[in-house]
């Protein structure tokens, strides 16, 4: 029902305007609260005005103790120059960092030095220098450490904890086999201190993996002290933190909104200029066509935010959250302009969450199967496409994040490219960058936004169709998946187990597909009586996948002479702890920076032990566990259908986990 809107747009939008948009921004130093990215926000809306689309700036305090839900609003900041040299040995005495040169060279948020710099001795820990035993026996106190981990880390260490002056990191992702060690030497880590409330602050400096090495050589064989002469002149002050934010009115009160975010360092062009890209594109081409009468004026407002990561959605959705209701739906635009014969990338759409499963899915992948039919094979049997491509499940750290969580209920489905070998560096630059691929998610975008911006009772048997065709196929491919998995096992018991949770998992993906079903009342309140017959039917199509599946588990038994053994689960060895209830204290996703401060200095170590147990370095799955937090599953349960979801069992984790967030006061367990 989309293609005549779709056909329409094909026509108007342009991967080279967008490209023209993401080389403008790219040109900004965009750290979040910062007068670069208020720059580029001020272009972007100087150039839809331009267009005819109605867009402002939002502002909010960015003071270093505001707080919107549980997000905290850190301090503007400005840096104006940083340099670090080589002074000692004389005779290797040269520029290693320069500010001007890449704004990378310093790691953003860094404070000021003294007036006159600091002139120091360079230091290398054991490791990393993020962790306290690589600092045994090491002196560092008066100096300058160069480690390779974590900057907060090592700041933590090595500046708080041990009295050095300055940090200087180096170091470089290593993602095989998209991105092989030594082979972006010559680049730049975008690295960043996130300062909490109280936190004592400070500055350092990024060289290149190859400038490390070269520094760390010249210290481990130098017989006088290596020295260097570094500068900052940077502050953290009192300031204001930007969302631009375009409107495209329609009849209602209701919204579609597109989110695309505008920070990252100078250039960060692919992260994430080109969402912003795509998104002004889409929005431009939808202006044009509504003001020439080629589409009417939508049912629903389309609004496109532009903000900092995180930060500007948690803002914006705080700033409006007596309009959160009217919201129906959403697309996230992360990074999406990749060349991908020089990124590896592949463009992926990553669905709702499970936890709040939703229509968009399905009609999101329709859109993007329009997009994927560019050419035919050889023969012209096979319609197919010339770029790499996944629809995929639910998949965080970006601002969809925040929209999904079910305690805010706005479904949106991210569009990205991943993996990408130059993220996070300074050689995410604009010739990385394909018109095409902007090209193809305006267009996308563009249909998604102002189909959904339209739809309603008449639209919604098509989208029951479509949700219906892809839950079924997401069932059938799961049930083929098990039975894969269980004829490769021969023990009795085992494949007794994996007939069990074949069921379980099956129940709870047919509960999965009829609660992505019964989302289509919110804008189709008529199909209601539909929804429940296709809800029926889905139930009839697990049923008879499992019993066919079971059939054939059993015949593969036979045939190796074995019988299946019945399985039934139990929590008898599950840790204490996993009857408590978790209520949520606030809405939206958990932000810890600002509550970290409830937590002694003896339980914050506990806390990154108990992480480093368990192998969490960032994140881990408590953001998708809380999601399952209704305040009447208990951990062990929010664990059980996390696992379902995610393939993963994180029992242990959780039931260790839950108990610091309440003492942060961020849940409380009953």
């Amino acid at each position: 029902m989309f293609k005549q809107v779709y056909k329409k747009l094909e026509k108007e939008v342009s991967g080279t305007v967008a490209l023209n948009h993401v080389a403008e921004i790219a040109k900004h130093h965009r750290i979040q609260a910062s007068p670069g990215i208020r720059d580029a926000c001020k272009y972007a809306v100087k150039t839809l005005n331009e267009y005819g689309i109605k867009t402002k700036i939002h502002s909010y305090p960015a003071d270093g103790k505001t707080l919107h839900w549980t997000d905290f609003k850190f301090k503007e900041w400005s840096c104006r120059d940083a340099w670090l040299k080589l002074v000692e040995p004389e005779k290797e005495a040269r520029y290693i960092s320069r500010y001007d040169e890449e704004k990378i060279h310093v790691i953003q948020r860094s404070i000021s030095t003294l007036p006159g710099g600091v002139i120091a001795e360079v230091v290398v820990p054991k490791n990393k220098g993020d962790a306290p035993e690589d600092y045994e026996g090491i002196d560092v106190k008066g100096k300058i450490v160069l480690g390779s981990g974590s900057q907060q880390k090592i700041h933590e260490e090595a500046v708080v904890k041990r009295g050095a002056l300055g940090i200087i990191t180096d170091g470089m992702f290593v993602r095989p086999p998209n991105l092989h060690e030594g082979e972006l030497d010559d680049a730049l880590k975008y690295t960043s201190f996130w300062w909490g409330p109280d936190d004592k602050t400070g500055y350092g400096w990024v060289l290149t993996p190859r400038t490390g090495r070269w520094l760390r050589r010249l210290v481990e064989k130098s017989e006088e002290p290596v020295k260097v002469h570094g500068y900052v002149d940077a502050e953290l002050y009192d300031g204001k933190l930007d969302n631009a934010v375009a409107t495209i009115p329609g009849e209602t009160r209701e919204e579609v909104i597109v989110i695309a975010h505008i920070c990252h360092p100078q250039p960060s062009a692919n992260d994430n200029a080109s969402g912003c890209g795509a998104a002004m594109e889409a929005a431009r081409a939808l202006n044009k066509l509504i003001a020439t009468g080629e589409l009417a004026k939508p049912k629903r407002t389309i609004r496109f935010t532009l903000v900092p990561e995180m930060a500007g959605s948690y803002s914006y959705l705080w700033e409006r959250e007596k309009d959160i209701p009217k919201m129906v739906a959403a697309i996230n635009l992360d990074m999406v302009g990749e060349d991908q014969d020089k990124t590896g990338s592949t463009l992926s759409v990553h669905g709702t969450p499970d936890s709040f499963p939703s229509y968009v899915n399905a009609v999101l992948a329709s859109i993007f199967d329009e997009v994927k039919k560019e050419t035919t094979s050889i023969g012209g049997g096979l319609v197919t496409s010339t770029f790499r491509h996944a629809v995929g499940g639910y998949s965080g750290g970006s601002d969809h994040y925040i929209y999904t969580d079910p305690t805010v209920g706005i479904p949106c489905p991210m569009v990205i490219q991943w993996p990408d070998k130059f993220y996070h560096t300074s050689a995410d630059t604009v010739d990385k960058v394909s018109p095409h691929s902007l090209e193809r998610v305006a267009l996308m975008t563009a249909t998604y936004a102002y189909f959904l911006a339209n739809a309603g009772n008449e639209e919604a048997p098509w989208i029951i169709s479509q949700v219906m065709a892809k839950e079924k196929h997401d069932l059938v491919s799961e049930v083929k998946s098990r039975i894969d998995t269980a004829m490769n096992l021969n023990d009795p018991e085992e494949l007794g187990k994996a007939v069990y949770k074949l069921k379980e998992k099956t129940d709870y993906d047919i509960s999965r597909g009829k609660e992505s079903l019964a989302s289509i009342s919110r804008i189709g309140p008529k199909a209601r009586a539909l929804i429940t017959k296709m809800g029926k039917v889905l139930e009839n199509v697990g049923d008879h996948e499992y019993k066919n599946a079971v059939v054939a588990i059993e015949a593969y038994a036979k045939g190796i002479g074995v019988e299946v053994k019945d399985y039934t689960s139990d929590l008898l060895k599950a840790p204490k702890g996993v009857e408590k209830v978790p209520e949520r204290l606030y809405r939206g996703p958990i932000s810890t920076r600002a509550f970290m401060k409830k937590l002694s200095e003896k339980e914050i170590e506990k806390l990154d032990e108990f992480n480093k147990k368990h192998g969490i370095t960032y994140g881990g799955p408590i953001a998708q566990a809380l999601y399952w937090a209704d305040g009447k599953r208990n951990i062990g349960e929010i664990s059980r259908l996390l696992e379902l979801e995610t393939g993963k069992d994180s029992l242990e984790y959780l039931s260790g986990y839950f108990p610091y967030l309440e003492k942060m006061e961020l849940v409380k367990l009953h």
